[in-house]
């Protein structure tokens, strides 16, 4: 190991260099040991080990720091006392014990960051970056402000409070409309945004597609006795409307990829040559589903529903709807957002909340937990539930780096926008924060269901909320007031904070402990004797 001392003039530190050299013979400890002035770091800072820095320099610890990561080379501030007494054993023993638990703790973080980086890595950017699943987000985060709209003038038009539910009847049907206009019909918006989005990842012409593709939705929900069925146009379509706006733009892809289409000559207006250009693939795919739905008298809606069954009763029972949260977790800590897994439950997730709806609309009982809403209230401060976290930063850290980090996080965090400190902390590939980033979210996502089941705690009445509201005001929104879910709520982030609290506990100590070693602010000028330079 080769050590370098410097200071101001390289005079001082290298009387504590024979003191060092000295204590490592007597140790038996294999290291050349040196000093240099501040001026002249940058000259050896690439043959060294280990740097360690006098303590009237601590105005240029930052400074070498910088200088020494490309080099991998470590920087320790000197301690006031051991420097004036010119220590050399005990500096030499310190300098070794920092850089014993350095390398332990770096060989955690190697075998546990290299196990998720070389075995799971790969699969969960595979799977962020799967076109379909692409497709899916995107088409239904455009739905979402009229999904958020038609939640609202539900929750309006059936106000759990009397007196307040007496006040607003007059208008009851100003609000039915609006909802029956935009959730009622979210799978006939799905089947648009689906043609809309898979054409721009599919490079096919998106207005053709998009009227392609709404045109064989609305073939699915054809009855030749009664005509189209309007109540298909909703929940109970969305994932035929996915199913759909997938045939659609595959074909209109093949068509264009075989280049088999309908040529007009040149001079045609753009807009009438797409028409034509997509007319044979239009004709097959209305073709194929009047066919399937109208000639052989085929359900699609129910058949999708029945192939789906699977994966949406598993999400709704408290044990999937714990993984899938877990899930969302574990990517995030990955570094990928969790949007990749969300992608694939939104769909069963946003027919539960419309469902849920639908219900109380009728004077029925909400059925499902797992819903948009109840995501929300588990996500407090944001994927994986680090409102505790952001907490405990803003008003428990004794460090320096967590405080100023809470302090900067706390505005977003109340609105669920949590990447500062996914990435600030870090959190990402992190061992430290592993079970309460990804288990905690789990655990509160099958305890919720469980509680709900149970009618413990009130099950949510309104399908999408905004994602941005405030933990605790989640439980009292989704739910048109109940009390036992907003106190669920409460306890959520109260939850966070606890299980939070011992791990932030760790970090915390491990960065204050090194803020303690690097602070050396309030050391006094050691009187600088006099000395020789002695090059490495």
């Amino acid at each position: 190991m080769k050590i370098l001392l410097c200071c101001s003039a390289g005079m001082s530190s290298s009387i504590l260099v024979k003191s060092m050299r000295q204590a490592a013979m007597k140790l038996e400890v294999d290291c050349a040991i040196a000093s240099v002035s501040v001026t002249q770091v940058p000259q050896y800072i690439s043959k060294v080990d280990v740097i360690l820095v006098a303590p009237q320099l601590t105005y240029e610890l930052n400074r070498i720091r910088e200088k020494a990561v490309p080099y991998k080379v470590r920087v320790f501030p000197i301690g006031r006392g051991d420097y004036g007494q010119m220590n050399g054993e005990r500096i030499l023993l310190q300098t070794l014990h920092k850089i014993e638990l350095l390398n332990r703790e770096e060989v955690k973080m190697d075998k546990f960051s290299g196990f998720v980086e070389a075995k799971l890595m790969p699969i969960a950017l595979k799977f962020g970056s799967n076109r379909v699943l692409t497709i899916i987000r995107n088409a239904m985060t455009a739905s979402m402000a009229l999904l958020i709209i038609g939640s609202i003038a539900t929750l309006l038009a059936n106000i759990p409070y009397e007196p307040v539910a007496n006040f607003l009847a007059p208008a009851n049907n100003f609000f039915n409309t609006i909802s029956s206009c935009t959730t009622g019909v979210m799978g006939l918006f799905i089947s648009a945004s689906m043609g809309f989005y898979a054409s721009d990842e599919l490079g096919t012409k998106p207005f053709p597609t998009l009227v392609t593709s709404v045109s064989a939705f609305l073939i699915t929900q054809y009855d030749v006795e009664n005509g189209l069925n309007p109540a298909g146009f909703g929940s109970t379509g969305l994932l035929t409307a996915i199913a759909v706006g997938f045939t659609t733009v595959y074909i209109l892809h093949l068509f264009d990829k075989k280049n088999i289409m309908i040529k007009m000559p040149e001079g045609v207006p753009p807009a009438v040559s797409d028409a034509f250009s997509s007319l044979l693939p239009a004709v097959v795919i209305l073709g194929l589903w009047t066919f399937i739905s109208v000639v052989l008298g085929f359900d699609v809606n129910a058949s999708v529903q029945t192939l789906m069954s699977p994966l949406s009763s598993f999400i709704s029972t408290p044990w999937g709807y714990g993984i899938y949260h877990m899930l969302c977790g574990f990517v995030f800590f990955c570094g990928i957002n969790s949007a990749v897994v969300c992608n694939v439950a939104l769909p069963f997730i946003l027919a539960n909340g419309a469902a849920n709806e639908a219900a109380v609309a009728a004077g029925q009982a909400p059925i499902f937990a797992a819903t948009y809403g109840v995501d929300t209230m588990i996500w407090g401060g944001g994927t994986g539930v680090t409102i505790g976290l952001v907490l405990l930063m803003t008003f428990v850290a004794k460090s320096k780096f967590f405080k100023t980090l809470g302090r900067m996080s706390f505005g977003p965090g109340i609105f669920n926008i949590n990447e500062p400190v996914i990435f600030g902390t870090p959190i990402c590939f992190n061992p430290i924060f592993f079970i309460p980033f990804v288990i905690l979210p789990g655990v509160l996502a099958t305890s919720t269901v469980l509680l709900m089941e149970a009618g413990i705690v009130a099950m949510p009445t309104i399908g999408m909320v905004p994602w941005t509201l405030p933990p605790i005001l989640i439980g009292f929104f989704m739910t048109g007031g109940a009390i036992s879910t907003t106190i669920w709520a409460a306890l959520v982030v109260v939850i966070s904070v606890v299980v939070y609290y011992p791990f932030f506990k760790m970090a915390d100590k491990q960065q204050y402990e090194k803020e303690i070693n690097e602070s050396q602010d309030d050391y006094d000028d050691v009187l600088e004797t006099g000395g020789h330079y002695e090059a490495v």
